[in-house]
């Protein structure tokens, strides 16, 4: 996925820790397989130059997503889109070469021209998808998240529910600490400087999920434009919310949360959170350099370990 992976578990003195991240790198792999929007043989890449009106298998891994990808679209009234990939690249992130010119007015609409969800069908069966119109599917604001799902459900099957998975950022959490403890997990300040945390949650069975506009972005002319971008407008976001974070009972949720609230900002998003009662932190831009901390309904202020379990 083009990024890192971590994992703290749980277990007896004797456990064969090789055995373990090879199992986990196995999981990934075959993930990769799927999802990848650069490895050409993955299934994710062949459907994206595949013909239009050409059915393809839907394999299980990339059916989850692309499922919840178009609810979660239809839920967002657009602000998440999976068919967002021609806009990212117009704007220079992604694998596309970076810009030092802005996009004209005519460009912007030529790739939002390409975007929509409803272009792609989905056999009754759930085991085959067409593309109708020319898309290119993007996985990436979610894929992270469901591999969380993916490795933590194969580390309960090996009888280790006590366990703390990292990737890209993301983070999933299950069991309990060695000291019988809920896990703490740091939220960075949305600066540049790595490592500052602004608040520590502590959770059980939960995943968490940080989406912001500090580390990914462009230069141009001497403004700098988020990687998040608007599938409305065309453009990248443009409001004071710098990060947010969301604590759901899936990776696949709290990842795909994140990104939507991104882009809706900070009182469009608090409203849409608290409508589905979704556990959320942001850092919103104040004054000289300072960050106002607002909470959802469901309070991720310190206190009680937040549990994502009945």
């Amino acid at each position: 996925m083009g990024s890192t992976w971590s994992a703290r578990v749980v277990g007896p003195s004797d456990l064969d820790v090789f055995a373990v991240r090879t199992g986990i790198e196995a999981r990934l792999e075959e993930l990769d397989r799927q999802l990848s929007d650069y490895r050409d043989t993955s299934e994710l890449f062949q459907l994206n130059r595949a013909p239009v009106n050409e059915w393809r298998n839907l394999p299980e891994h990339l059916g989850v997503v692309i499922h919840f990808g178009r609810q979660l679209h239809d839920n967002s009234h657009g602000a998440f889109d999976l068919t967002v990939k021609p806009l990212v690249n117009l704007w220079g992130f992604g694998a596309a070469e970076p810009r030092n010119t802005l996009p004209s007015d005519a460009e912007i609409a030529a790739a939002r021209a390409r975007l929509g969800n409803d272009r792609l069908e989905i056999s009754e069966d759930g085991k085959q998808v067409r593309k109708l119109a020319d898309v290119t599917i993007d996985v990436d604001a979610i894929a992270p998240g469901y591999a969380l799902d993916v490795v933590a459900q194969w580390l309960d099957a090996q009888g280790l529910p006590d366990h703390l998975v990292e990737i890209g950022g993301e983070l999933r959490a299950d069991g309990r600490r060695p000291d019988g403890s809920a896990w703490r997990v740091g939220v960075e300040r949305p600066v540049a400087e790595h490592g500052r945390i602004e608040h520590v949650v502590e959770v059980a069975d939960c995943s968490v999920a940080t989406s912001g506009d500090y580390r990914a972005f462009v230069e141009i002319a001497g403004q700098r434009y988020s990687h998040t971008i608007d599938p409305a407008s065309g453009r990248p976001i443009h409001h004071d919310l710098a990060s947010v974070t969301v604590v759901a009972s899936t990776g696949l949720e709290a990842d795909g949360y994140a990104t939507t609230l991104m882009v809706l900002g900070p009182e469009d998003g608090m409203a849409w959170a608290d409508a589905r009662g979704l556990a959320v932190y942001m850092l919103v831009r104040g004054v000289n350099g300072t960050f106002d901390e607002r909470y959802s309904g469901r309070d991720l202020r310190a206190g009680e370990a937040l549990t994502c379990r009945p």
